[in-house]
């Protein structure tokens, strides 16, 4: 398990940091399973913050859209949610602004990519 995911209870929202250089999909899929275990993200509002810097994302394109595919059955948790993706590379720059307009037209989750931790913390802790 290469991440760590902690709940912030003061600013309301969970961070999810990935730890390592490399970003599988499977990872991906295991932070998915626990976030969904979590009453804070699954009932009682709290926004995810992503945590990727100096990780990459290690897998085609395509599979962005499986994963959006996959959380499109998300959809009653998701819709109007927020996450904050904060990055570095900026491959994963790529990925993730791919993913932001893909998984917000698909099912309204309202997902944003930041350079610094300040603009991420902001953008999951305002209405």
């Amino acid at each position: 398990m290469n991440f760590t995911l902690t709940i912030d209870h003061e600013l309301k929202i969970i961070r999810y940091k990935h730890v390592g250089m490399i970003i599988q999909p499977e990872e991906i899929g295991e932070v998915w399973q626990q976030l969904l275990a979590m009453e804070e993200f699954t009932k009682l509002g709290y926004n995810l913050l992503s945590d990727y810097r100096d990780a990459r994302f290690k897998f085609p394109p395509k599979v962005l859209f499986e994963i959006v595919a996959y959380l499109g059955q998300l959809e009653p948790i998701l819709r109007g949610k927020k996450q904050s993706i904060l990055i570095t590379d900026p491959g994963t720059t790529a990925y993730s602004i791919l993913f932001e307009s893909a998984v917000y037209q698909a099912i309204g989750f309202r997902v944003k990519v930041f350079s610094t931790e300040q603009g991420a913390i902001s953008y999951v802790t305002q209405p």
